[in-house]
């Protein structure tokens, strides 16, 4: 996850801030790590920076891969789109006569990132001979509140794009929750669901181009593929394919963003991000019990979580109450068993706490205070720029995984000879 500035008043960076799954990293102003901190419920997390090595989070006997869970992404402080009309005047400029008589689609979460393209695009179908843009929205039945599709049509409305709301299949959805209970990492099949209603509309429609908010500095595989894609020089579109906000800082999204009037309320609740909210990718202090009120059909979620439970927890030894509490149905079974018993160990060490208000009050900021002095740089030198600053995190990230997936992988081994050594002397 790329860094979250927190903003003071005026406008300062006072630090920064990743969340991931479990863990929350807490940065100085600087850049050096001020703290490493595991959730132990949806208020509270300890810090954990002496229990971190080489990339595993070591606790007695228990080994967990920090480096794999946990990404930190640093970045460039500087401005790419500071005007968005200049912003869309560059891709005119390099594009426009390619998009002549195109159709383009959308794809629209109702995101920061999303938003951002739509502006883009409905600033190029004022300008850009023959242009068509539609946006597309997939609801996700039951896991994702209904006000999402509120917030996505007005915003649409608002720029002047026609947009097109489809959703999973509401009966399969269902049936697969009370079956198999809510996805977890690794095994996010309401991806697949959500997909399927987007490609059948795109094959109805077939649109020439398709639209999307990748950017570089939001997961490391996505920088690594956009980056590798063109390491001197920006390429926004390559014929199928347009990514209008790749080369942008965090900084431009949210500054124009807030300038368009269309920031999502969940921004405003202090969230990072704009998901499901039973998302398993989420950090577990963005979890709330008060908002699965807002959900159409709350008690169907409770039983899916006791369906997962039932399902595969319930050899673990996690008793169903904390396994409920800390939303351990995010995670393999094998890997909430080792978050949960780390957890009951650093609980009783009395270590250092950060609460949940302090994170949130973090992303807040970034929606309500003033935004940061910055270098505003060209468009042409945004992949060069961005790109010196990620790679190197980038290639040492990759190292201390790789480190950590082995340190367990040996251990794993030494554990199968063990025990294969004392059955051969029964």
């Amino acid at each position: 996850m790329e860094r979250y500035p927190a903003l003071s008043g005026n406008g300062e960076i006072t630090g920064y801030v990743i969340s991931s799954v479990e863990f929350s990293v807490v940065f100085n102003p600087d850049g050096s790590t001020r703290g490493s901190y595991l959730w132990i419920d949806t208020e509270r997390a300890v810090r954990i920076d002496s229990f971190i090595e080489k990339g595993l989070l070591v606790v007695d006997d228990i080994k967990i891969e920090y480096a794999r869970l946990v990404e930190d992404i640093p970045w460039p402080l500087v401005y790419v789109a500071w005007d968005l009309d200049e912003y869309v005047d560059w891709i005119y400029k390099q594009y426009g006569e390619k998009l002549e008589g195109k159709t383009v689609v959308v794809n629209f979460s109702g995101g920061k990132d999303s938003t951002s393209v739509l502006a883009i695009m409905a600033r190029l179908w004022e300008r850009v001979r023959g242009l068509k843009v539609y946006a597309v929205y997939s609801y996700v039945p039951y896991l994702e509140p209904p006000r999402n599709i509120d917030f996505s049509v007005k915003t649409a409305e608002k720029l002047g794009v026609e947009i097109e709301v489809v959703e999973a299949d509401r009966e399969l959805m269902k049936k697969r929750l009370l079956e198999e209970g809510l996805p977890y990492r690794g095994k996010r099949w309401c991806t697949y669901m959500k997909l399927r209603p987007i490609k059948q509309l795109k094959k109805a429609r077939r649109p020439e181009v398709t639209a999307d908010g990748d950017r570089m500095t939001e997961a490391f595989k996505r920088f690594n593929r956009l980056y590798r894609m063109s390491p001197q020089r920006p390429r926004i579109y390559d014929g199928g394919r347009l990514r209008p906000i790749y080369i942008w800082t965090i900084l431009d999204i949210v500054k124009n963003v807030r300038e368009l009037g269309l920031v999502h309320p969940d921004y405003y609740d202090g969230l990072p991000r704009v998901a499901c909210l039973m998302c398993p990718y989420k950090a577990l202090h963005e979890f709330s019990e008060k908002e699965i009120d807002i959900l159409e059909d709350p008690g169907l979620i409770e039983d899916a979580i006791k369906t997962s439970y039932r399902r595969y927890y319930t050899g673990t030894g996690i008793p169903w109450e904390e396994f409920r509490s800390q939303h351990l149905w995010r995670h393999h079974p094998v890997v909430a068993k080792k978050l949960y018993t780390a957890k009951k160990i650093l609980d009783s060490m009395n270590l250092e706490e950060v609460g949940r208000d302090t994170i949130e009050s973090v992303y807040k900021s970034l929606w309500t205070n003033p935004l940061p002095e910055a270098d505003r740089i060209n468009p042409d030198d945004a992949v060069k720029v961005i790109g010196q600053v990620v790679a190197a995190a980038y290639e040492e990230a990759v190292a201390k995984a790789s480190e950590a997936a082995r340190l367990v992988q040996a251990e794993r081994l030494m554990e199968e000879e063990a025990i294969g050594c004392a059955c051969g002397s029964v």
